[in-house]
């Protein structure tokens, strides 16, 4: 069985003010247009080939360049201040935020069901 080369990655902005699909590369490509390489990872778009119509024809950053709409495709890119915090700091973080929306709840829940810790 094929091994898919590329997967649909969200929307983006061509610097025309065009809105084109982009593609994350699931293995290192060439773009079609100037043959530089794509590698695993990259995002990169596609135009029709002329033929058939179908979007096979791979454009790299450098060829079509395009901004993505920020929300979280931009999220899932950024580093924080260029470093990635430590899992230990994630997690701690993450259990505040969810306590602090939960925590309410979580305490009223308790009270009707008459639990003293609650």
């Amino acid at each position: 069985m094929a091994r898919p080369h590329s997967e649909k990655a969200g929307e983006a902005v061509c610097d025309s003010g065009e809105r084109t699909a982009l593609y994350r590369a699931l293995r290192e490509l060439y773009c079609s247009r100037c043959g530089k390489i794509i590698r695993e990872g990259d995002l990169f778009t596609r135009e029709s080939e002329p033929s058939s119509g179908l979007p096979l024809v791979r454009r790299c950053r450098e060829c079509v360049p395009f901004k993505t709409g920020g929300g979280l495709l931009d999220a899932l890119f950024a580093k924080d201040g260029g470093e990635e915090a430590s899992p230990d700091a994630t997690a701690g973080s993450v259990n505040e935020k969810v306590l602090s929306r939960l925590g309410p709840a979580l305490a009223a829940s308790r009270k009707r069901r008459g639990d003293p810790s609650g």
